[in-house]
């Protein structure tokens, strides 16, 4: 079947004079609202031609009358356009109310920033998601307007296969909120999440999970004050335009040092609100954390730097919001550095640390939890650690733990292999296995799958390789799955975004035999031991050349 093309120029059958009004009037509504001398908002350029490419999306987050999410669709020349007052929602149970507003232009899917109080829609904007879009009909323009239309997307956070339906009867309109168009009437629709892979019913909120924007890694309530400060520091000017003195004196200086305040320096790296508290119940700070990853990048740095990273984001602390995120947005700082990954649904964007000012920038992005890929971005396809993660039922005694790494160890060394500990920064420990990068992800995998099945078989009571929590009671589930392409496991001397605010430290095997509880290894006490350390817990773990040997792969089966 011949499909549409969404794309292509409206009205294209018209002569030119008629086709250009009409396109005109497409935004004739939009602009008819905005005095584009005082808001940022972009006017729009005349509808283009049919462009080469697939189709837009953005959401953006406002907080006018009412915080809402504005869902914009491309479709002929034009951003098609929702405000969903609760955001979308993953759990295909939650079918949410889309109310349609009118069509904005395309330079709309870049805008973020301030609209002025007193404009239409005055308020802080900002790019939660954006993307593609893909239609299942063959002409998405016809099922647009028959009110019903199914579409996959392709977003930063936003995945899979979603629905827009007109709600018909008596529940069709609305009349809208805003100042300058109060009674108009609103079509209202729903935005339904569809059932498929991507769906995680109960859920709640996508857009609680994910807080910040895409483009700029900013809260909503950074982004409203970033231009508060910008109207604060731009002097009055007179009639002539030229600059008239300041208010001096305490208030004066009063917002002088709170300027000072919001952004400084750590290690050449801007960090603001350097003051914000990340761990309420020791009162570490943004500034807190930077510098704790500044005295111990060396130390930190050889397990982190150049490999892709997943990163746990809490941009306003431990105990608000928190978000696990794979690909980068837009608004990363530059002293990050990215590597562009082919995976399954497309290719995704990952940031990796270069330097010490990259842990730093990780920071200032919000981030608390480190999660680096099993191999380097150099060699991708053969990584070069393997790591098993004792994850043991809440019942069981810490010795059982430290006993439980201590045998995988052993069956490590019957194979010929060296390997190292380390604390989680929750209740387990994890042993990990360097290696010459040779093998693939699926051998690699092949080979820790079955040595935790050989040491699990050899004690069922006490170990399992079964995932599932219930099969865990009162057992130890040796966790091989990490070890997957894509899979990550937290990072040696990253914080975790938990109480008391612990660190996966890495170990002496001494310490290990000792059963050494990790609740004393937190980002306040862990650069302290570093420093009265004689020598590194992981020393070698970089030099060290072995491999899974054809004599170790018959040994398991392989």
């Amino acid at each position: 079947m011949r499909r549409a093309n969404p794309r292509a120029r409206p009205f294209a059958g018209t002569d030119r004079a008629a086709r250009r009004f009409l396109e005109e009037m497409m935004l004739r509504e939009y602009r008819k609202k905005r005095d584009f001398a005082k808001t940022p908002e972009p006017a729009g350029a005349p509808v283009p031609q049919a462009r080469p490419g697939p189709l837009a999306f953005v959401v953006q987050q406002h907080r006018a009358r009412r915080l809402h999410y504005d869902f914009r669709l491309e479709l002929d020349g034009v951003l098609k356009s929702w405000a969903v007052p609760k955001g979308p929602s993953l759990d295909p149970g939650e079918r949410r109310l889309a109310v349609q507003v009118e069509d904005h232009p395309l330079e709309y899917g870049a805008f973020e920033g301030v609209i002025p109080e007193g404009e239409y829609g005055g308020g802080a904007v900002m790019l939660w998601d954006r993307g593609t879009w893909i239609p299942e009909s063959a002409d998405p323009a016809a099922a647009y307007r028959r009110g019903a239309f199914k579409f996959r997307l392709e977003g930063e956070k936003l995945h899979g296969n979603w629905a827009l339906v007109r709600i018909s009867g008596k529940a069709r309109t609305e009349r809208a909120e805003g100042r300058k168009d109060h009674g108009e009437r609103r079509e209202n629709w729903l935005l339904i999440k569809e059932h498929d892979a991507t769906a995680m019913p109960g859920s709640g909120d996508a857009a609680a999970q994910n807080p910040l924007s895409v483009a700029t890694g900013r809260s909503l309530d950074e982004i409203a004050a970033e231009r508060d400060r910008t109207e604060r520091g731009r002097p009055a000017r007179d009639s002539t335009g030229a600059a008239t003195p300041t208010a001096t004196g305490k208030r004066g200086s009063r917002a002088a040092a709170a300027e000072q305040e919001y952004r400084e320096e750590v290690a050449g790296v801007p960090l603001t609100h350097p003051d914000r508290v990340l761990y309420p119940e020791q009162g570490i700070t943004k500034r807190d954390l930077a510098n704790y990853y500044w005295t111990i990048r060396d130390w930190v740095l050889p397990h982190i730097a150049d490999r892709p990273l997943s990163l746990v984001r809490c941009p306003e602390g431990r105990r608000k919001a928190c978000f696990f995120q794979k690909h980068v947005g837009g608004g990363a700082p530059e002293v990050l550095g990215r590597v562009a990954i082919t995976e399954k649904t497309g290719t995704g964007d990952y940031l990796v640390v270069e330097n010490a000012a990259g842990l730093v920038a990780l920071v200032q992005i919000g981030v608390l939890e480190l999660h680096p890929w099993g191999a380097t971005v150099k060699k991708l396809e053969t990584p070069d650690r393997v790591t098993f993660d004792l994850d043991p039922d809440p019942g069981l005694a810490w010795s059982q733990i430290a006993e439980a790494a201590l045998e995988l160890r052993s069956a490590l060394a019957e194979l010929g292999l060296e390997s190292f500990a380390k604390t989680t920064g929750g209740k387990g420990l994890h042993v990990v296995v360097p290696l010459v990068p040779r093998l693939g992800w699926d051998a690699v995998r092949g080979f820790a799958r079955s040595l935790a099945e050989t040491v699990a078989a050899g004690a069922p009571e006490r170990y399992t390789t079964n995932p599932v929590k219930r099969a865990r009671t009162g057992r130890i589930f040796i966790d091989y799955l990490r070890n997957s392409r894509g899979a990550t496991a937290i990072g040696a001397y990253s914080a975790r975004a938990r109480p008391g605010a612990p660190v996966a430290t890495p170990l002496f095997w001494d310490e290990v035999e000792q059963a050494v509880r990790p609740e004393g290894f937190t980002v306040a006490t862990v650069p302290q031991r570093l420093a009265g350390l004689e020598r590194d817990p992981w020393a070698g773990i970089g030099t060290i050349r072995q491999s899974v040997t054809a004599a170790a792969r018959r040994r398991l089966g392989l």
